[in-house]
């Protein structure tokens, strides 16, 4: 299942979402977090609100500049939103998975 995530993101298969770049390292590591988060579905939502990809809650998804809800937005603009996070803050929003995608990476 998808686990719950820390307050900074909050957090059914479809095809695995890319990256637009798998050779860089931080790629790696968001690649191995969209598999335990989300199993590669950019739609899903979970309990706590927390949707798409990345599993972002939707303030932490506006304040990384997201329009709407993470759930509606394209892979694309997911792993966007996501690559600001991650360069704002590194792996913390997900540490909560780390159990998870640690072992992929």
């Amino acid at each position: 299942m998808i686990p719950a995530l820390l307050a900074a993101v909050g957090g059914g298969a479809t095809a695995m979402a890319h990256p637009a770049s798998a050779a860089a390292p931080n790629d790696r590591v968001l690649s191995a977090i969209v598999h335990c988060e989300s199993n590669g579905n950019p739609r899903v939502v979970n309990s706590i609100g927390a949707a798409g990809l990345f599993q972002f809650r939707p303030a932490t998804w506006h304040g990384v500049g997201g329009k709407g809800l993470p759930q509606n937005a394209s892979p694309a603009e997911q792993w966007k939103r996501a690559r600001i996070l991650y360069a704002q803050q590194g792996t913390g929003p997900w540490l909560a998975s780390k159990p998870c995608w640690s072992k992929r990476v």
